[in-house]
């Protein structure tokens, strides 16, 4: 139950986190805010005003609201609410400031990651797993060796040991490690043709560094900025792969499949906490990255009802100089939120009806 509850609370925060984001430009841009909302509707109580906003409580605790205030000032007099009477670069910021806050949250979450775990010192190689009945074990390697030459050769780099010693298959050759204060030397013969666990059987990756605080949030802007690329590449790379029929064909995931995924990040954090006494839970803040980065892609994809739709339409207004209806666009934001609706809906069935 405690999993559930986490799993529940988190992505609520990360819906309302976005929301602020959209809440926090608006008033910045001098757009007024009805209504800042935690939770969605029915209301339970309104928590306490200021600047014009009121700031409530909901009864269903799903994630956040944003309400602009409705003023006078539309076609014919009509009432419209001051975001759609605002002008398009403002509209355009305010679009894009949702998603861009789930980056930075994934930013900070990566940080503080790093802080816990160390960034990577990619001047030493370590030997991170030895393969059983592998040369690499008959040879005595340990995980924690840090490779510094083959043949003789330094090496820097795992593309550099890989390439020397897949350039010896089934010879003899040697690898000097530094174990603590002393450089070890081995012979082995790498396998040929090598297994799947590879020529001589070992896992190879940089070992890790303490990182400051500015170290650690610059290493989280990198691994925010390469993930949603390859997040925002995704949809792509799946068109163009072939499939082979035993591959399963990829799917979206709805809430039960995404607590499902979230349930096995959190185990292995309890395992890790109960076997090395270490608490930090690193894989259900890495879940949660993955979670906060595709909710900031998925928003940026330019279609009605998204933020990336909205933002498309207020570059359109500003290309062309001139405004759109506001009841055409009303029109096709209500049509574009019924579809993302019956998606989110046919998703969630799907999951829960096999």
């Amino acid at each position: 139950m405690g999993t559930l509850v986490l799993f529940v609370v988190a992505l609520a925060l990360l819906i309302l986190l976005h929301e602020f984001g959209h809440f926090v430009v608006a008033r910045l841009l001098g757009i007024p805010i009805e209504e800042f909302g935690i939770g969605f509707p029915p209301r339970l109580f309104t928590l306490f005003e200021a600047g014009g906003t009121k700031y409530t409580l909901n009864a269903i605790p799903l994630g956040g609201f944003v309400r602009p205030k409705v003023i006078k000032g539309g076609e014919d007099g009509e009432t419209v609410d001051a975001l759609a009477l605002a002008p398009p670069f403002k509209q355009f910021l305010v679009a894009l400031a949702g998603p861009l806050m789930n980056l930075l949250v994934a930013v900070v979450l990566y940080a503080l990651i790093f802080a816990h775990e160390g960034v990577p010192d990619l001047s030493k190689i370590a030997i991170i797993e030895v393969a059983p009945n592998s040369p690499a074990q008959m040879a005595g390697l340990q995980p924690g060796d840090l490779i510094v030459a083959v043949n003789g050769q330094p090496v820097k780099a795992p593309d550099q040991i890989h390439d020397l010693i897949y350039s010896h298959l089934g010879e003899k050759i040697s690898l000097s490690v530094k174990r603590g204060e002393k450089v070890i030397t081995v012979a082995l013969t790498p396998r040929n043709p090598p297994p799947p666990t590879g020529a001589i059987g070992i896992l190879m990756g940089p070992t890790l560094r303490k990182a400051g605080v500015f170290t650690a949030v610059w290493m989280g802007v990198r691994a925010t900025v390469g993930d949603t690329i390859q997040v925002a590449k995704m949809p792509f790379t799946l068109l163009r792969r072939r499939r082979s029929p035993s591959t399963p064909k990829p799917q979206l995931l709805g809430y039960k499949g995404m607590y499902k995924v979230f349930r096995q990040f959190r185990t292995a954090d309890l395992q890790n906490a109960r076997t090395s006494g270490d608490r930090f839970p690193v894989n259900t803040l890495s879940f949660f990255i993955i979670l906060t980065i595709s909710l900031g892609v998925l928003n940026l994809i330019p279609l009605p009802a998204l933020d990336g739709g909205r933002a498309l339409l207020a570059l359109g207004e500003m290309a062309v100089r001139r405004r759109a209806p506001i009841r055409l666009v009303n029109a096709i934001n209500f049509v574009g939120f019924v579809l993302l609706l019956g998606l989110l809906v046919v998703v969630n069935l799907r999951e829960w009806l096999h």
